[in-house]
This record gives structure tokens, sequence and C-alpha cells, in this order.
């Protein structure tokens, strides 16, 4: 009897991605954890611009090249990656000085404000920067 309690024991910590979608659903949805989750979801999203990046400059050695790869990216589905981008960029930026105050001032529970600010920020940035993005493709054209 024993034994069987601890096989089944075993089977629940196994890797799986069922397991994985329990644990993750099972974490209470706090500022803290969400701030963690998007730091590095914010990452790894600007590591994968970094690389298509580099692999679009490859087209500056060719003049026709480098002018279908800038005329690609006047599309305006890719005005809205742009600002996309630009969200990505400030939420990281904000958080990882929110992480550094807090390093620095050992301030961990104003932990949720902080947070709260730069959620603020970023929504704020990304909305003054992306308006400026986004105004020559979607709004110019619907104004008189």
């Amino acid at each position: 009897m024993q034994e069987n309690i601890e096989r089944s024991g075993q089977s629940r910590n196994r890797p799986s991605f069922r397991t994985f979608l329990f644990t993750a659903s099972s974490y209470r949805k706090l500022a803290g954890m969400s701030a963690w989750l998007l730091h590095r979801l914010t990452g790894l999203a600007l590591v994968a611009y970094l690389v298509l990046h580099i692999i679009g400059l490859r087209s500056l050695a060719d003049p026709v090249a480098f002018e279908a790869y800038v005329t690609t990216y006047r599309n305006p589905l890719f005005k809205m990656a742009e600002v996309m981008l630009l969200g990505s960029v400030a939420f990281h930026a904000f958080n990882g000085l929110r992480i550094m105050i807090q390093d620095a001032f050992y301030r961990s529970e104003r932990q949720r404000q902080l947070f709260y600010g730069v959620l603020v920020l970023t929504f704020a940035v990304t909305l003054v920067g992306g308006l400026s993005i986004i105004f020559p493709y979607f709004i110019a054209p619907m104004l008189p």
C-alpha cells in the first residue's frame, strides 16, 4: 500500500505540461509575480526583436533589398508591432528601475505601489509615443 502511495506521489511531481498548467494556475496573482513574469516575457520579446533586426540589417549591402525591407516595415501591421515594441521596451526599462530601487532601498513592502507606478508610466509612454507612430497610418486618413 505504501509503495502505491509513493508511486502516485512521484507521478504528480513528474514534469509535464499538465502539471505546469496546474502549478501556474494555482499561484495567487500578486504584483511581484506579475512583474516577474512580464519582465521575463518582455525580455524575450526584445531578444527576438533584436535577432530580427540584425537579420534585417544584412540588407544594407544591397540597395534594392534594403528598399524592400523598409517598404515592408511601412505596413500598418508593422506599425502596430512597433507600438507593442515601444510598450515592451518601456515596461522592461521601468520595471528594471523598480527592481533597482527595491534593491537599493529595501522597500519590499511598497512592491505593489511601485509595480502599479511602472504600469502607469508604461501606459503613458506607450500612449504618447504610440500615437505619433500610428497617427499617419490610422488617424490621419480618417480626418477630413
